[in-house]
């Protein structure tokens, strides 16, 4: 059985790598069950922020979870200029604050 060294680690961090990303898996998808089951519960709007987090909290860690938190945020700006100019909004443009 080979052992694995992480060149410039200290042997008692290598260990703790595999136990953060397993705290952070646990983490982020007992988040996105929670976001889930909010989806059937009367509360109005509470998934919506939940799911994202739980997303957030699995990108940290996990490529596939930093690519679906990518398109679904570029799929959520997408949308929203399309309501935006729907009813004849422009874009979002932040206003320079005026000056005293």
């Amino acid at each position: 059985m080979t052992r694995q060294v992480v060149i410039g680690a200290q042997p008692s961090a290598v260990p703790t790598l595999g136990v953060r990303r397993v705290a952070i898996a646990i983490a982020g998808f007992t988040v996105l069950l929670l976001g889930g089951a909010l989806l059937v519960v009367p509360v109005p709007g509470t998934s919506i922020v939940v799911i994202p987090l739980g997303l957030a909290i699995l990108a940290r860690e996990f490529r596939w979870a930093q690519r679906l938190r990518d398109w679904s945020t570029a799929a959520v700006r997408r949308t929203w200029a399309g309501v935006r100019r729907l009813f004849g909004k422009g874009p979002v443009i932040p206003m320079a604050l005026p000056h005293h």
